[in-house]
C-alpha cells in the first residue's frame, strides 16, 4: 500500500510523531501482515515545492493478509491517528511489485 501526503506549506508533516508513534501503531495493530515499511520525506521539488511531503510504502505479506489486517477491529485507529501528524488528507493506492 502506498500512502502519499500532499505537500502543503501551511500543514507541516510531523516526522517525529510519524516515526515514534504512527509507524509503531501500524505494526502493533496490523502485526505480521506487515512485512516492511519504507518512508520518504520530501526535500524539495525539482522546480519548487515538492508535490508530496511524505510517501510511505507499507508492504503486506499478501492481498489476503492486507484484507485481514483491514478487517481487524482496531484497524480504524490507524486512520484516526493521521490528524496527529498531518493536516492533509492522504491518498492510498494498492500496488504489486513488477
Amino acid at each position: 500500500m502506498t500512502v502519499v501526503y500532499p505537500y502543503d506549506a501551511d500543514e507541516p508533516f510531523n516526522e517525529a510523531y510519524y516515526a515514534e508513534h504512527h509507524l509503531p501503531l501500524v505494526k502493533e495493530i496490523w502485526g505480521d501482515a506487515v512485512t516492511g515499511t519504507t518512508v520518504y520525506h520530501a526535500l524539495a521539488g525539482l522546480s519548487g515545492n515538492p508535490a508530496f511531503s511524505t510517501i510511505a510504502q507499507v508492504e503486506f505479506a499478501s492481498m489476503e493478509a492486507f484484507q485481514k489486517a483491514m478487517a481487524k477491529p482496531r484497524s480504524a485507529q490507524v486512520n484516526a491517528d493521521i490528524p496527529n501528524f498531518s493536516g492533509v488528507t492522504p491518498t492510498f493506492q494498492l500496488s504489486r511489485r513488477a
